[in-house]
């Protein structure tokens, strides 16, 4: 077994580190969690969702370990699994939709300048942008968007007639705003 590899897998079993385990060194696709048991043959891992939530054990032969990550997306990954109890509470948001035919200016009035959670807005069939509404008129807007990862995507700008749903403070919306906020505090950088 690969010394370095032994080390990490380690170091995640005694310290519930989460990594990612890939099948193929240049692939896409991996096992994110934390390492339970391994031998020469064997690891065991303890599978961790995108929302911190444990979810069931896998078991692999050793042969298939060809790349161990421990990148930001595991260092975010690893805040959220510490702190996956915050993720489940959700705020309550008073927001009356007026009655008025510019119901659509009018609530994007009110979510303008909200930093405390984020909006996503659907855009046809199954296309979501999150992030804060930072400038509002009767026609358009604009969304600072935040990406899955919490990390700033720029500023978009949209017709209001084009929106047809929001979600406001939902779950993956409060995955992303605790990872832009965590991403922008001094813990980020001082691991």
């Amino acid at each position: 077994m690969n010394t370095e590899f032994e080390k990490i897998l380690n170091y995640s079993k005694d310290h519930r580190y989460v990594i990612a385990i890939f099948q193929d060194p240049s692939g896409t696709d991996f096992w994110a969690g934390y390492v339970i048991d391994f031998n020469e043959e064997f690891f065991v891992m303890q599978h961790i969702t995108k929302f911190g939530k444990k979810d069931g054990i896998i078991i692999e032969p050793m042969y298939k370990v060809r790349r161990i990550d421990r990148d930001d997306y595991c260092k975010c990954l690893q805040y959220i699994y510490d702190h996956n109890q915050e993720l489940d509470e959700e705020q309550e948001i008073l927001l009356d939709i007026p009655k008025d035919d510019n119901w659509m200016y009018s609530t994007l009035l009110r979510l303008k300048g909200e930093t405390d959670y984020l909006i996503r807005i659907g855009i046809g069939n199954d296309t979501r942008f999150s992030g804060f509404v930072t400038e509002v008129s009767e026609n358009d807007f604009i969304l600072k968007c935040i990406g899955h990862d919490g990390l700033e995507e720029g500023n978009i700008y949209f017709m209001n007639e084009d929106i047809n749903s929001f979600r406001i403070n939902d779950l993956e919306s409060r995955r992303r705003l605790m990872l832009y906020n965590y991403r922008r505090s001094f813990d980020f950088y001082d691991e």
